[in-house]
């Protein structure tokens, strides 16, 4: 095995949660994945290694059921199933998700971003409490026609799953977040019950069943969208609000036009990455770039290091908002590319086109620091202040 104390990768480490990205360079130097005694998985962070083991589910298992490993029922969905079976699921969300990313949803989020910035009294605030994470909140109900969020009820659970996604640091972490994925879907069966059947929703949940997905990963399925709303989403939001009161530049010189305004989004997704990465399980013996893979073990696929691979975006530590084509990586790629990346890109895209028609400044009010989570690269705190 490829191991090298040097670049041994401690994603919670205080310095690396500040900034990964030296770390990640460090990582990739070595040439080959590294094996991570702590993750019990080989740690992949080359554009190339990331994208072949996300085209290659045959070798490699989102499902970890096809390498031995026993998954409970509410873990399974889109997102941990493989085709074939993977194949209807998608299909039906990605069409689902097409139709809601419409004009009328982009154009009631540009009144609500306008609604709160015009609410914001003067002086500094925390972006993160104040603004990302109430607008992501707001935005996947509307979104996807289900009730606004109870955050007494939701938020615990949303937190224990986000939790979850570290229970390879954390394995006591793992079953908390197993029965908050049961109680959210059991929430959301309460919500497809009580819709009319003409309701979106409703009509995602029958084609996904005349297609012959079972029930409960339908539901498991939509539980994912929820959980977006308290992940991915604010998130990307909270990181790119980060990256403009850093660099004012890239509101006032780099969104001159709708164009420019749509692709900008894509280059704050690859600069940083709100799912730092996702793992693969080797369901046989293989080689892989030069290391013995065995059976059942790990390729941890850190797609924030893919994403800044010089082998594949020129200057990758800069941020260029005209950067185009941008195969980033931060959805994934291939069979199991996240559908929700459509309403994550929706959102990101009308904030940028209000802030640039109302001419909004945003001014660093303090140090922002990060959630001590690996898998979710999100803020806490971004104290900001607003002008014209």
């Amino acid at each position: 095995m490829t191991t090298d104390a040097a670049v041994e990768y401690h994603p919670l480490d205080p310095d690396t949660l500040l900034d990964p990205y030296p770390v990640y360079a460090s990582l990739r130097a070595a040439g080959a994945p590294v094996w991570s005694q702590k993750l019990d998985s080989w740690v992949l962070t080359s554009y190339r290694d990331c994208r072949q083991v996300l085209l290659d589910h045959e070798n490699f298992a989102a499902d970890w059921r096809r390498a031995g490993e026993t998954v409970p029922d509410p873990a399974l969905d889109v997102h941990t199933i493989d085709p074939p079976d993977h194949t209807a699921i998608y299909g039906v969300l990605a069409n689902s998700l097409r139709d809601m990313a419409s004009d009328g949803l982009a154009a009631r989020t540009r009144d609500h971003i306008a609604a709160m910035l015009d609410e914001r009294p003067d002086g500094p605030f925390n972006a993160i409490t104040e603004f990302t994470e109430p607008l992501a909140r707001w935005f996947i109900p509307e979104a996807i026609g289900v009730p606004p969020f109870d955050l007494t009820t939701v938020r615990p659970m949303a937190e224990a799953i986000t939790q979850a996604m570290d229970s390879g640091l954390n394995p006591a972490a793992r079953e908390p977040g197993v029965a908050a994925q049961r109680q959210l879907a059991a929430m959301i069966e309460d919500w497809v019950t009580g819709m009319d059947a003409g309701h979106p929703i409703r009509v995602l949940v029958a084609n996904a069943l005349a297609a012959g997905v079972p029930r409960h990963i339908a539901m498991n399925s939509l539980r994912t969208l929820v959980v977006n709303g308290f992940t991915a989403v604010p998130a990307s939001l909270g990181n790119a609000l980060n990256l403009l009161s850093r660099d004012p530049s890239l509101l006032a010189d780099q969104l001159g036009s709708p164009e420019a305004i749509d692709r900008a989004p894509h280059e704050f997704f690859r600069y940083e990455a709100p799912i730092q990465g996702t793992t693969r399980l080797a369901v046989r013996d293989l080689e892989f770039n030069g290391v013995k893979v065995r059976r059942g073990q790990g390729m941890l696929m850190l797609f924030a290091a893919a994403n800044r691979d010089p082998e594949q975006f020129d200057a990758p530590d800069t941020v260029r908002l005209d950067r185009w084509p941008n195969h980033h990586l931060t959805f994934g790629y291939g069979a199991h590319a996240c559908t929700g990346s459509l309403l994550a890109h929706l959102l990101l895209r009308e904030l940028l086109t209000v802030l640039v028609e109302r001419g909004t400044t945003l001014k660093p009010a303090g140090p922002a620091v990060h959630k001590k989570l690996a898998t979710v690269r999100t803020l806490a705190e971004l104290p900001l202040e607003l002008g014209k």
